[in-house]
C-alpha cells in the first residue's frame, strides 16, 4: 500500500486525534480549520495508510490501584531467536506489563510494570521473571511521580 507524505493539516489531525480520539469529524473539522468532507476523507486516509495504528483508552492507574509503577531492565545470558521469540511470548501474557522495549546497551530489554504495591512486584519478579533461566541481571528503578505521559508520538 503506498503512503503519502503527510502536509501540515495531516499533522494537525494526528496531533488533534492523539489529544483525543473520540473527536467527531465535526468537532476535529473545526480544530483544524477544514471543512468535514476533506477531514473526513484526510482521517480515513490517515487510518488506511496505517498512519493511525488503534484507538485507545487511558485508564487511571490509581482508581485500579495499579499505581506501583517500575521501569525493569533485564539483561540475559545471550541473545538467540528463539530466547527472544521465548521472552516476547511471556511479556505478551503478563499483564503487570504495560510496556516493552527491545533495547541496546547494558539491558536487553526494559519493561514498565504497573502494580497495586512493592510486595506484588517482589513476587513478579520472583515467580516470572526471576523464574526465566536466561536472564542474568534485573535493575529496577521506581517512578515516583509522572511528570510527562501519553500514548503519542511527538508532532
Amino acid at each position: 500500500m503506498a503512503t503519502t507524505t503527510l502536509d501540515d493539516i495531516d499533522i494537525k489531525i494526528l496531533k488533534e486525534l492523539q489529544q483525543n480520539s473520540r473527536l467527531t469529524n465535526k468537532e476535529l473539522a473545526a480544530r483544524i480549520h477544514l471543512s468535514t468532507t476533506p477531514t473526513f476523507e484526510r482521517h480515513r486516509r490517515l487510518e488506511r495508510e496505517g498512519y493511525i495504528k488503534q484507538y485507545t483508552t487511558i485508564v487511571d492507574a490509581d482508581k485500579i490501584n495499579r499505581s506501583f509503577m517500575v521501569l525493569c531492565n533485564i539483561s540475559t545470558n545471550n541473545i538467540f531467536k528463539d530466547k527472544i521469540d521465548d521472552f516476547r511470548n511471556r511479556v505478551s501474557q503478563w499483564n503487570q506489563v504495560v510496556e516493552c522495549y527491545n533495547t541496546s546497551g547494558d539491558f536487553d530489554f526494559t519493561l514498565k510494570i504497573a502494580v497495586s504495591s512493592m510486595k506484588e512486584y517482589q513476587e513478579f519478579i520472583i515467580n516470572e521473571i526471576g523464574a526465566i533461566e536466561y536472564v542474568s541481571k534485573i535493575q529496577s528503578c521506581f517512578i515516583m511521580d509522572t511528570l510527562k505521559s501519553g500514548a503519542g508520538v511527538g508532532l
